[in-house]
C-alpha cells in the first residue's frame, strides 16, 4: 500500500543495481535544467532565454561498515572502473513512486575523525533521461 500523505525521510534509500547502499544517513536528489540564450535586438533590454540540456544528480551520505551487504568498497569499485550503474532513489513501499536511470559516480570522499563514527559520502550523476515509476 503507496505512503499517505507527507512521507518520512527515513523510508528512502539509495540503491545500486537493486542493492541498497548499506547504513545510510542522508540522501538528495535533484533535477536541473540550463537555459540558453534568446535575447535579440527586439527584446527591448530584457534577457529572454530559452529551454536548454537537463541534467540529474543523486547524493548520499552513509555510516562505514567493514561487514556492509553494499558499502564503500563495492562503491569504490565503481569510482575506479568508470563503469555506470542503475540507481533508485526509492522509499521500497509498494505503491509509492521512485526515481531510477543509469548514473556516473562522481565523488566518494570519507571522514573519519577522532573517536566518531567513520562515515563516507557518495555522489552521482546521472547520463539520460531519469525515470519517475510507481513501485509494484
Amino acid at each position: 500500500m503507496a505512503t499517505a500523505g507527507i512521507p518520512n525521510g527515513t523510508l528512502f534509500g539509495l540503491y545500486v543495481g537493486g542493492t541498497l547502499i548499506a547504513h545510510g544517513t542522508s540522501h538528495s536528489f535533484s533535477t536541473s535544467m540550463e537555459t540558453r540564450d534568446a535575447t535579440t535586438k527586439d527584446s527591448a533590454g530584457w534577457s529572454e532565454s530559452l529551454e536548454g540540456l537537463r541534467a540529474w544528480e543523486v547524493s548520499g551520505d552513509f555510516m562505514l561498515a567493514q561487514d556492509a551487504a553494499y558499502g564503500i568498497d563495492d562503491l569504490n569499485a565503481v569510482i575506479v572502473n568508470r563503469a555506470s550503474v542503475v540507481l533508485r532513489f526509492e522509499t521500497a513501499v509498494s505503491g509509492d513512486n521512485y526515481w531510477n536511470g543509469n548514473a556516473y559516480m562522481t565523488e566518494l570522499s570519507v571522514e573519519a575523525g577522532t573517536e566518531e563514527s567513520v562515515t563516507f559520502s557518495a555522489s552521482f550523476t546521472g547520463t539520460a533521461a531519469v525515470n519517475y515509476t510507481a513501485l509494484t
